[in-house]
């Protein structure tokens, strides 16, 4: 993304410095290493540093996310120089991310507000989000990420191959691709490219390899490395692309199949979706009916409570009903909003023939023929170059109450196990 980003600004003439963490191997553009801003990082960071180099804008990727303790004040301290910025949001320290919340307790300037001071996001889910809770309309933009998928060769693949070209983490929901590998059609396979990183527990990806193994499921992980030993060969060798996140800032998942063309199967997300024409033959949920998880409640209300402790935003017995019953409609629940333990329950316990039948079909859909150019770098650049001329000179500079993001994702009905959820202790059902 950021890659993407400075080679279009070059290309429209502008110079481009990097300010990094550590070096960057590879890069065109001058980069500034100010290991200060490396994630979890406690020291200060030397604004002054950055301001002595002579920009007319500063373009800032998820500066709110909280990974940095020392962000906060290097935001204001440029703010309040006039420096011009672009708030680059990704995704929001309010929605489901409560440890990185905990980081920023007692910060009250986040979100600055002034004509100098734009945001750009990738959804319009984000954008919407921004505007609800007082920024201007006119210093908010929607910046979707240019797709730039690698070129693929021809290739003949033998079987059917379900490649899931992401990282192992919590939020991409490695259980629902053993529930599909349990019931897709026999001799399918399926893939996870790489193992988590620093963002999860190792542990949450290592059950899951231990479960589909214990379970002969057809499922292979961190598959990237080895034979095949690059990401591109197993792109090349795969039939099908899959997605069965349950979070996603921006569509890539769903949007790089139609530039590989590639047939893409899985889970949608219509809240990020709704961005384009989903490109697939997808599902909004997998239900499985609750008399098969008869722990699930007491399971639901302790989480809940936990997670919204730790925003600091108790939650009483009848917020906690009202949360449950819409989590559970119809007497059943989706399985991609289940707990781990859950997961492995209903995959080990439950014939679901519904999904076997979906998946025949969908391993049959052709992938899908799209118009791409919403999505290509010259359109990108296009977007980009009107955001930074929208982009005004200083002025006077207010402050968002945090509360007001946090309002606008904080609440029982939204829980969700998988995502922005502390996992208190608990017996497995």
């Amino acid at each position: 993304m950021i890659k993407s980003q400075a080679k279009v600004l070059r290309e429209m003439g502008h110079r481009v410095m990097i300010a990094s963490s550590g070096p960057v191997a590879g890069w065109h553009e001058e980069c500034l290493v100010v290991p200060e801003l490396d994630y979890q990082t406690t020291g200060r960071i030397p604004t002054d540093q950055l301001l002595d180099v002579a920009a007319d804008l500063w373009i800032i990727h998820n500066p709110t996310l909280g990974l940095n303790f020392a962000y906060p004040a290097m935001i204001e301290a440029a703010v309040e120089s006039g420096t011009r910025i672009l708030m680059q949001i990704h995704d929001f320290v309010e929605d489901g991310r409560p440890a990185n919340y905990q980081l920023l307790a007692g910060i009250d300037r986040l979100y600055p507000s002034a004509p100098h001071v734009h945001y750009a996001t990738i959804n319009r889910r984000d954008l919407e989000t921004l505007k609800a809770v007082g920024l201007p309309e006119s210093r908010c933009h929607f910046l979707p990420n240019a797709v730039n998928p690698p070129s693929l060769n021809p290739s003949s693949p033998t079987g059917t191959l379900v490649f899931y070209p992401v990282r192992g983490i919590r939020r991409k929901n490695l259980g629902e691709i053993c529930l599909l590998a349990a019931h897709a059609p026999p001799g399918t396979r399926f893939a996870i490219a790489l193992r988590s990183g620093a963002e999860d527990p190792a542990y949450l990806h290592d059950d899951w390899v231990e479960f589909a193994r214990a379970q002969d499921l057809p499922v292979s992980f961190d598959v990237v490395g080895k034979e095949p030993d690059s990401f591109i060969s197993w792109l090349e060798q795969s039939t099908h692309l899959v997605t069965t996140s349950i979070s996603e800032g921006f569509g890539l998942t769903f949007l790089d199949p139609a530039f590989l063309k590639k047939p893409l199967i899985g889970r949608d997300l219509p809240e990020i979706t709704r961005d384009f024409v989903p490109f697939g033959t997808l599902y909004q949920s997998i239900p499985v009916s609750l008399e098969d998880l008869p722990d699930l409640k007491d399971h639901f209300h302790l989480q809940v409570r936990t997670t919204m402790a730790a925003y600091g935003r108790p939650v009483d017995d009848a917020e906690l009903e009202t949360a449950w019953l819409r989590y559970s409609g119809n007497d059943e629940v989706d399985f991609g909003n289940l707990p781990e333990s859950f997961q492995r329950k209903i995959i080990s316990e439950v014939s679901l023939p519904a999904l076997t039948a979906w998946l025949a079909h969908a391993l049959k859909q052709p992938a899908a023929q799209v118009d791409i150019s919403p999505w290509t770098l010259e359109t990108y650049a296009k977007t980009l170059g009107e955001t930074i001329a929208a982009i005004q000179e200083p002025d006077a500079v207010t402050w968002i109450p945090r509360e007001r993001i946090l309002d606008q994702f904080l609440k029982p009905e939204k829980f969700h196990f998988l995502r922005g959820c502390l996992m208190a202790s608990q017996s497995s059902p």
